[in-house]
């Protein structure tokens, strides 16, 4: 209970923050409200970056919008450095709020990735996943949901797999479960994956990625609610 009061007077602070920030009305530079072309995207840069006036943060959402064309540069053309900072600025903000729902859940779970193994019924394959699931706190988890998520050396994800465990786990006590998944023969990611795992799991990196948590007590965190 007290972690949650903690974590909405953290959700609160960060509205207010947001809604003093947006109190205080910038005066967007002239150079923001230029479009970059094919011609001028380097003059333009480097008049933005000689600009002292130009503040650090939006320097640094720029260079960090601009990094996200870097493969399909013609897509940037016809923006404005202030439509990069904005879209930069959105996908921020919603990577820091996944990031700290996901931490608030994690203060209450933890998530340990136990193995694999084929199976296989009647003619259809199966992949069997086993983990374990630590409920840090004093109090039942009544549900938990998230992915399981397998990844190469290079941080790539491979594939994914919904996890819900709808059981009681009791507090400060390890409890693994079992999660089986038809095999999608006609995945290629799934096939590369199931080919790692048997000849060189440790080439691939699995990583939980939490979306929900319930409470016995009835508080409860959703991360796919809007």
């Amino acid at each position: 209970m007290k972690f949650f009061k903690l974590f909405a007077l953290t959700v609160l602070a960060f509205t207010l923050i947001f809604a003093t920030s947006c109190e205080k009305k910038k005066t967007t530079p002239k150079l923001f409200k230029e479009k970059f072309t094919k011609e001028n995207v380097f003059s333009l840069v480097e008049q933005i970056r000689k600009d002292s006036t130009i503040e650090l943060t939006d320097l640094d959402l720029l260079a960090s919008g601009i990094a996200r064309y870097s493969n399909v540069m013609d897509s940037l053309y016809g923006k404005t450095p202030q439509d990069v900072i904005k879209t930069e600025e959105r996908i921020r903000r919603n990577q820091f709020g996944l990031n700290l729902v996901t931490n608030a859940i994690s203060g209450f779970s933890r998530f340990r990735y136990d193995g694999w193994k084929p199976a296989e019924i009647n003619g259809t394959k199966y992949n069997v996943f086993t983990y374990t699931v630590f409920n840090v706190s004093k109090e039942n988890i009544r549900r938990i949901s998230g992915y399981l998520q397998f990844l190469t050396s290079n941080n790539q994800l491979i594939r994914a797999y919904r996890i819900n465990v709808d059981q009681t786990i009791e507090g400060g006590k390890f409890t693994q479960f079992q999660s089986t998944f038809i095999h999608d023969t006609t995945n290629q990611n799934e096939n590369f994956l199931v080919n790692a795992l048997k000849q060189n799991p440790a080439s691939v990196f699995v990583a939980w990625r939490p979306t929900y948590i319930e409470l016995s007590g009835g508080q409860k965190i959703d991360l796919e609610q809007q």
